[in-house]
């Protein structure tokens, strides 16, 4: 029997061969709106769902409607109008809901405001996290190629780039975290910024079991597809080691293990793992090659020291000979950051680069902010400090604060 983890994993990577499909249809010059119906009809069967429909608030308030399978539903338009009406969309808002046999789910990062996915289930059915993560990421492929132009060129070979590139974003998209999981005695918050359409950058924060979580936050050397591809690669990677080992090291070394022969040579990924115990509020964590953490107390800011090289350099023994667990307990109040190193690589006009004793200074003065105003504050003195125009490197932060008593 298919157990409740593998069925998440197995439709979150159906999923995500629906928008590697869509890609390859953009390539051929296939017609947007067909492709629309075609993902959404195939997203219905994935989730065996009899009617599903994507809603977007026109510039007069009216509902737009398209829909793959079923029959409109008047009483679907009436929950969306009411949904926008309360304010709950436009601005950020993130809540799913279930009226009658209907769940409602916000396409947040669609880049079109008041935007949902409508998905019609048995009274019984209920989505889990990953499946409601995968449809949103096939809902929102689906809107954005809805509300743009056709993939129009008299060039078949810029077609097929552009097509390439939709997909690849679309994918790595998919792979990020919508939301932070409840984590009992903490709170968790997640930031991130790519230099340019595609990041080498990752993270995850991944539920194992009734008290146990886990956080990933990876870089992959380079730029591109074929650094976010390695980055997807990685985090399922890790998804399906965690359940086997409490040992962050432990699973990371069977994650190189892996991935040692299937990494390009010179490719090199950095990964620290991090394994919560919310009985306990013990924290393990284990470095291969990513920055260390730094923690911030009432008494100042430390780094949190932890060995460990990255993946892809050695196959097995030195590799899992210099990593370990280092396991620390923090006190309500108390923060954790992990960060890669387009955060500390920064380069302000003068010519400075924002390094480790810097961050460190900057995160002291956040405190006792929370997580989450914690890591907004740390990107408004990023883009004070740094340089006019891109980012160099793509950066990714991720703030543990310990809650409670």
């Amino acid at each position: 029997m298919e157990t409740n983890q593998a069925n998440q994993f197995r439709h979150s990577r159906e999923s995500l061969l629906l928008i590697a499909e869509l890609g390859r249809a953009l390539g051929t010059g296939g017609e947007s709106e067909s492709l629309v119906y075609a993902l959404l009809e195939g997203l219905a069967a994935l989730l065996q769902a009899s009617s599903i429909a994507l809603l977007s608030r026109g510039e007069g308030g009216e509902v737009g409607e398209i829909w793959g399978r079923g029959e409109p539903s008047a009483e679907l338009g009436a929950m969306a109008k009411r949904r926008w009406q309360s304010g709950r969309e436009g601005s950020g808002g993130k809540e799913v809901e279930r009226e009658g046999p209907w769940t409602l789910l916000p396409l947040s990062g669609s880049g079109f405001p008041f935007s949902l996915l409508a998905i019609c289930l048995e009274p019984s059915v209920a989505l889990c996290p990953a499946e409601r993560g995968a449809a949103q990421a096939v809902g929102e492929a689906a809107l954005l190629l809805a509300k743009q132009p056709a993939f129009r060129s008299n060039s078949r070979k810029a077609r097929h780039l552009a097509a390439e590139l939709f997909s690849a974003h679309l994918f790595q998209k998919s792979l990020f975290p919508r939301m932070a999981p409840a984590i009992p005695g903490f709170r968790v918050a997640a930031a991130h910024s790519a230099a340019g359409e595609l990041s080498g950058d990752f993270y995850d924060l991944l539920p194992i079991d009734a008290h146990t979580c886990g956080i990933l936050v990876g870089d992959v050397a380079g730029k591109g597809i074929a650094a976010a591809l390695v980055g997807g690669m990685c985090r399922v990677a890790v998804r399906c080691q965690a359940a086997c080992s409490r040992s962050p090291a432990g699973v990371l070394r069977r994650v190189n293990r892996l991935l040692h022969d299937d990494l390009a040579e010179r490719t090199l990924v950095a990964m620290l793992y991090a394994v919560i115990d919310t009985e306990s509020h013990e924290i393990r964590l284990a470095r291969a090659g990513q920055e260390e953490p730094l923690l911030r107390r009432a008494s100042g800011v430390v780094q949190v020291g932890t060995p460990g090289m990255c993946l892809g350099i050695d196959s097995g023994e030195t590799f899992d000979a210099v990593l370990e667990d280092v396991s620390l307990f923090l006190e309500p109040g108390e923060l954790l950051l992990f960060y890669t190193d387009g955060m500390t690589d920064v380069v302000g006009p003068g010519g400075t680069p924002l390094d480790k004793e810097r961050l460190a200074e900057m995160l002291d003065r956040t405190g006792p902010r929370g997580a989450q105003a914690s890591l907004e504050t740390l990107f408004q003195e990023l883009d004070l400090l740094r340089s006019p125009g891109e980012l160099e490197d793509d950066v990714t932060l991720v703030a543990l604060e310990r809650v409670g008593s």
